[in-house]
């Protein structure tokens, strides 16, 4: 019984420590995790994923050393500790995880739309897409995106959606069979850049580049 009394306390030593590493790691977690990154490109992208992924090991580690200790609670009939930490970072990894989907998938489908040339936008279809992103994918009201609602990673995606959104119906106009070359010309005088609207590599990029 000594003895039994003896790795008792060890182990109640083990949980205090425990208890102070998750409170560390949380607080590491929230701290490098991509909640907040308003930037957008592949290269970063594809950081955040590395990013989550680190995090997602080590939370698997500290779940199986909870696990372990839990073990040894039952066991010596020690109150079991529930290390709602660890589970709010594994909640947060699936968010984060489905997030930067979201992000990667809206990133790629405008970076595929910046290279459509000219003569094969179809203005109509982009503004039905980035009328369906609004809706659904990237409405913050919906239920899938309440816990990400509010990260500045998703209002920086939807700020990207809405410029989009902005941008578009004046392309629409841009792509008018009544737009003249003296249009384009007055164009360039109210924007003082140059538009290659007659090159046919002349593609949707460069009028985003225009900032209308």
């Amino acid at each position: 019984l000594p003895l039994q009394t003896k790795e008792a306390s060890n182990i109640k030593d083990r949980l205090i420590k425990f208890e102070i590493k998750v409170g560390e790691f949380r607080l590491e977690f929230q701290n490098n995790c991509p909640y907040n990154v308003q930037e957008c490109s592949a290269e970063i992208i594809q950081q955040s994923y590395e990013k989550i992924h680190e995090y997602y090991v080590r939370t698997c580690e500290l779940e199986n050393e909870a696990q372990e200790l839990n073990n040894l609670e039952i066991l010596f009939d020690i109150q079991k500790s529930s290390y709602k930490q660890l589970k709010d970072c594994r909640n947060e990894l699936v968010s984060l995880k489905y997030m930067w989907d979201l992000i990667s998938l809206v990133e790629f489908q405008f970076e595929n739309w910046k290279s459509t040339l000219w003569d094969k936008i179809d203005t109509e279809n982009l503004m039905q897409l980035i009328k369906d992103m609004q809706t659904k994918q990237c409405n913050p009201t919906s239920a899938i995106n309440k816990d990400i609602k509010n990260w500045r990673a998703f209002t920086a995606l939807n700020d990207r959606v809405k410029n989009m959104n902005t941008i578009l119906p004046l392309i629409a106009q841009l792509h008018s069979k009544f737009m003249m070359e003296r249009h384009w010309k007055k164009l360039m005088k109210i924007t003082q850049k140059e538009i290659a609207f007659q090159s046919p590599k002349f593609c949707l990029e460069d009028l985003i580049k225009l900032q209308l």
